[in-house]
């Protein structure tokens, strides 16, 4: 199974975010960072030839500008990315006061070598150096602000996620634990089966790895329909297929088929005064896995659920593999189907963490 909470990689794990947290610099060396300074220094560079007094060539002034500005952006967004390890390990003070004086030195820089081959006016050279204060002042803030709002982001995904982990059903809890001491005098051995087979649940739903294969994600499911199987007899079947090949050992996101399993017997099986049937079918599609978990209803209808489950998996779906991934739940007849498309590839680091509301899969 997967490595036990208190490992050394998920030791490291926690030591990065810590790190991140600590220090409020953003990336200087990000692709994000250098997208939003160049168009910075595009609106400033419009700006400036705006206001510029005169009609003469407004494009070659825009294009001496834009030169100028890009110039400085560039060169002192390079420094701060050779810089970045270095400042991190600093105190806090250096952290704050030296990246705004990069661009407001190499300002002066620019100016000065200028000047020296008549391409700025001497007379501007206070000027220069105080719009560059300002706005290079302005920029790092909305760069500090920017990476804040990010990390909390992530931090409150991480914190809802952790959430999920700690909250298995307490009802699922309580009834798999009379059904253990019921065959702890009927059928020793099934007991421990049970137990065996609730003790990997908890142990994934603990454990504070993001991600595992798909065989074992399977693993989890089908040792949860064991448990449930046991508890409520012969009240449904189960259909599976899916093939035995490499692509069961692709990396997803752990704890997404397993909350909706969960929850089709919820809401579909347990209710019902018949029997019922659960129907799990995973194939490829190309680049993608489909899979597709189907469920009867019960003839009175069930108290309806919030649908957090299937909202909270959409989150981590996206949360993982962005808009590659997709998920559909629906009423076809008097059956529930969901319907997942996963990526066959999964990112070395999710492109955002972006998330409202309850990200929770185990609330419903």
């Amino acid at each position: 199974m997967r490595p036990e909470p208190g490992s050394s990689s998920g030791n490291e794990r926690v030591d990065e975010g810590r790190a991140d947290r600590v220090s409020p610099l953003p990336d200087f060396c990000g692709a994000e960072t250098l997208l939003r300074v160049l168009m910075l220094a595009v609106l400033l560079a419009l700006a400036i030839t705006l206001l510029r007094p005169g009609t003469g060539d407004w494009l070659g002034t825009l294009a001496l500008y834009a030169l100028f500005i890009f110039w400085v952006a560039l060169t002192s967004l390079l420094i701060l990315c050779l810089l970045q390890r270095l400042l991190r390990r600093g105190p806090l003070t250096l952290q704050i006061v030296l990246p705004p004086l990069v661009p407001i030195v190499n300002t002066a820089l620019v100016q000065h070598a200028a000047e020296s081959v008549q391409l700025a006016d001497p007379e501007l050279r206070l000027p220069v150096l105080g719009i560059a204060v300002i706005l290079s002042l302005v920029a790092m803030h909305y760069l500090y602000l920017q990476t804040a709002w990010e990390r909390e982001t992530r931090a409150v995904a991480r914190a809802r996620e952790q959430a999920m982990r700690a909250r298995l059903r307490p009802h699922f809890l309580y009834n798999s634990m009379n059904t253990i001491a019921g065959l702890c005098r009927t059928d020793p051995a099934r007991a421990e089966e049970v137990t065996l087979d609730l003790a990997d649940l908890f142990r994934a739903a603990f454990n504070g790895a993001d991600h595992h294969t798909l065989r074992e994600e399977l693993e989890l499911v089908e040792g949860y329909l064991r448990v449930e199987q046991t508890r409520l007899g012969d009240r449904f079947r189960i259909d599976r297929e899916w093939p035995e090949d490499p692509s069961l050992e692709q990396e997803m996101p752990s704890l997404v088929l397993l909350p909706l399993v969960e929850n089709a017997i919820q809401h579909g099986i347990a209710p019902a005064r018949g029997r019922g049937h659960l129907g799990i079918r995973i194939h490829r599609e190309r680049d993608t896995l489909s899979v597709e978990i189907r469920n009867s209803l019960p003839e009175v209808a069930a108290p309806a659920g919030t649908g957090t489950a299937s909202d909270a998996v959409r989150l981590r779906l996206r949360h993982a593999f962005g808009d590659r991934a997709s998920l559909h739940a629906q009423r076809d007849g008097d059956e529930f189907v969901v319907r997942l498309q996963i990526p066959r590839t999964l990112p070395d680091r999710p492109d955002s963490e972006r998330g409202e509301g309850n990200t929770d899969p185990w609330n419903c």
